[in-house]
């Protein structure tokens, strides 16, 4: 189904909302009278027992604001229940977030969504989710959160993102993408948060990530490398960086130099870390949180921390610290919240 055909049926299934076909408290005084007394009791009592009809569907788990359902969870609803969930999220027209399992992206399933005037965040996790199915939420552009987990999508399918301007967080965690997928995001002029973990990244294509407004980047669990640090650094206003478990060290850390935006540095189990690292980390004086556990930094050199003053979180956790000195390095930071060793 082309983009002209998805918007053709959105309209027609919008104009089915209207007319209550599918709708429960979708009204519109342009377009309908103004329903008797005994009409509106009946579309209040509707709007008021939508909550109740969810807690009826095993597994689905709802968030209220007042008493509009606008969070829907339909991870844990069993197969077989999934379509009347489905049909029920229909009437939920308050719903601004969704979560969903592989299982319910069935035939006509994005039309469902674009009925949902509200709907701002997908999250859709499963690896029957594939590159064919990422491709239709072209016809959502109003989503400002996409999250793609545990999926099949691969850079094909995820080059989708591009056309939903209005993104400003994209998570593809533990999904087949690749360095080619910063292509497709790189002209995104929203994006603040990006969740790359667990994916096949590497680092060494990177440059187009330095064109996107990040504050927020995890590629946590990945093969990146130092190939990429440079392209990061070169993001202006990025805050928190989470480099978990990657491929970085010391040399390649030096592009973070002086980086005042930093306010969060995760360098978690990057065995590449020594204590030769610890000049270049207190050039970001607005640090606060930094997590050295499992890198190779000398416990004795750990007190040369003491200029980042702003910490709040401090992990120096499989180091060898000992009480006493951990007890000495805590005092160094009034600001701290957390400190584990």
């Amino acid at each position: 189904m082309n983009l002209t055909q998805v918007r053709l049926a959105q309209s027609l299934l919008v104009g089915s909302l209207f007319m209550g076909t599918l709708g429960c408290g979708v009204s519109s005084t342009k377009t309908m009278p103004l329903p008797t007394s005994k009409q509106s009791d009946s579309v209040e009592s509707a709007e008021g027992g939508l909550a109740s009809a969810w807690d009826d569907i095993a597994g689905a788990k709802t968030k209220l604001r007042g008493d509009d359902v606008v969070v829907v969870d339909l991870r844990e609803v069993a197969e077989s229940d999934l379509e009347n969930a489905v049909k029920l999220l229909s009437n939920t027209s308050t719903v601004s977030e969704l979560f969903l399992p592989d299982a319910a992206w069935t035939e006509g399933m994005v039309l469902r969504l674009a009925a949902l005037p509200n709907l701002k965040r997908l999250r859709v996790y499963g690896k029957a989710f594939d590159d064919a199915k990422a491709k239709t939420i072209s016809g959502l552009p109003a989503l400002i959160a996409v999250t793609f987990q545990d999926t099949s999508v691969t850079d094909d399918g995820a080059s989708v993102l591009a056309e939903l301007n209005e993104l400003q967080e994209i998570s593809l965690m533990n999904s087949p993408v690749t360095d080619k997928v910063l292509e497709s995001i790189s002209t995104l002029p929203k994006l603040t948060k990006l969740k790359l973990r667990g994916t096949k990244i590497t680092g060494q294509a990177f440059d187009p990530i330095s064109n996107l407004p990040l504050k927020d980047l995890e590629l946590a669990e990945t093969d990146f490398g130092p190939e990429g640090m440079p392209a990061l650094a070169n993001i202006v206003g990025l805050e928190k960086i989470n480099l978990w478990l990657t491929k970085i060290d010391n040399e390649s850390l030096k592009a973070f130099e002086g980086k005042t935006s930093l306010t969060v540095l995760n360098i978690d189990n990057c065995p590449a870390i020594t204590e030769e690292a610890i000049p270049v980390i207190v050039s970001l004086p607005h640090l606060k949180l930094l997590h050295l556990g499992k890198t190779s930094v000398a416990p004795d050199a750990l007190p040369q921390l003491k200029p980042l003053q702003e910490l709040e979180t401090l992990f120096v956790t499989n180091l060898g610290l000992e009480d006493a000195p951990a007890k000495e390095l805590e005092a160094m930071f009034p600001n701290l919240k957390r400190f584990e060793y």
